[in-house]
């Protein structure tokens, strides 16, 4: 007597590939429509006046169209303070991401951030010691970005530090991981004694710079963060292949043809001089390089490919929101610095506790 086997069909392979694949493009595309809304509704946020959305909409248009807008006070509320402020917070709050998803993936740890090799505290002496001792190596056009200018250097000397000891035989991740803390510690160091020995007024101006605001966005700098921090993020999405390679180790991804320490060392030098650009004129705002990467993996996985830009949306959406709240939350603002180092520590204590038992990469 034959038997009667059920026909038993096999799983289409291909479909579910495409179908994973579709779901991580809706994501990307959901958090990029989000990002761009968060920065109109934006627009709206202000302690002086109340602003409709017919307000708005005729400030925007009338800058688009040339034409001189209706009101002068609506105007310079909408166009002069927030939208350099939503376009510095999209891009500050993406670029942060970004950095951090790389620099996780690089050096194959999940507490990996773009401040790992020390930028912020270089940028924070770098500010201290021209708001102290009106030291600078290259000046800037004004106060604020002379400030900027110097951040922006002195963030670079850390990077470079960290560069030469990579160019060492058998430095593993780790072992540039605790020379950008060594760094991080001696910079710090510094500028604490700057601290220390300075006149209290200047203590306390740049203990405002160092928090992390988008107050200081302007038409004059977001110019030039643009130019500075796209052009490192498209370049990181087109190293995302290789160094996603390299999450095999170093040996695996050299069969591969990835040459490994020219990958990491362009990596680091791109999110060094983004993450300088964007804390010389925000300061540091902490937890967006950390926060934003490991939501966005839940999401998305760890394939860099679309880690990277669902990465870049989720902080653009995280920091316009949280700098938004920030205004509001008490008469007076408050940095938003604050607010994302608030809101971030529980979060990403919820993400440990929920993915404690996964495999990070």
């Amino acid at each position: 007597m034959e038997r009667c086997v059920p026909d038993i069909e096999e799983p289409d392979i291909e479909i579910e590939y495409r179908s994973e694949i579709g779901r991580k493009r809706v994501f990307i595309l959901v958090f990029a429509i989000l990002a761009a809304f968060s920065a109109f509704l934006s627009l709206f946020v202000t302690q002086l006046e109340d602003i409709s959305f017919s307000d708005v909409t005729e400030v925007l248009k009338a800058h688009i169209t040339g034409s001189q807008a209706p009101n002068a006070v609506f105007d310079m509320i909408v166009w002069d303070y927030n939208v350099p402020r939503a376009l510095l917070g999209a891009i500050v709050g993406s670029s942060l991401a970004v950095g951090g998803a790389v620099m996780q993936s690089i050096m194959r740890n999940p507490l990996a951030t773009p401040y790992t090799t020390g930028v912020s505290a270089g940028a924070s002496m770098g500010a201290a010691l021209y708001i102290y001792l009106d030291f600078t190596i290259l000046g800037g056009t004004g106060y604020l970005s002379t400030i900027a200018v110097n951040a922006i250097v002195f963030a670079m000397i850390p990077t470079v530090a960290i560069l030469l000891v990579s160019q060492q035989k058998h430095i593993t991740p780790t072992t540039m991981i605790l020379a950008g803390i060594a760094m991080m510690y001696v910079f710090s160091a510094a500028t604490s004694l700057m601290m220390l020995l300075a006149d209290p007024d200047h203590v306390q101006e740049s203990y405002e710079w160092g928090i992390g605001s988008l107050g200081r966005a302007s038409w004059s700098n977001i110019g030039y963060v643009i130019a500075g921090v796209i052009p490192c993020m498209i370049i990181l999405q087109i190293l995302s292949k290789q160094v996603h390679i390299m999450n095999a180790g170093g040996r695996a991804a050299t069969t591969m043809g990835v040459d490994v320490r020219l990958i990491r060392n362009i990596s680091l030098l791109v999110i060094a001089v983004m993450t300088a650009i964007t804390v010389g004129v925000t300061g540091g705002i902490g937890f967006m390089g950390l926060v934003a990467p490991h939501l966005a993996r839940i999401l998305v996985g760890s394939n860099l490919r679309y880690l990277l830009p669902c990465s870049a949306g989720i902080g653009a959406v995280i920091l316009i929101v949280a700098d938004a709240v920030s205004r509001v939350v008490i008469p007076e603002g408050i940095p938003v610095g604050v607010l994302t180092a608030v809101i971030g520590g529980p979060i990403f204590i919820a993400i440990l506790i929920k993915n404690s038992k996964k495999v990070w990469f």
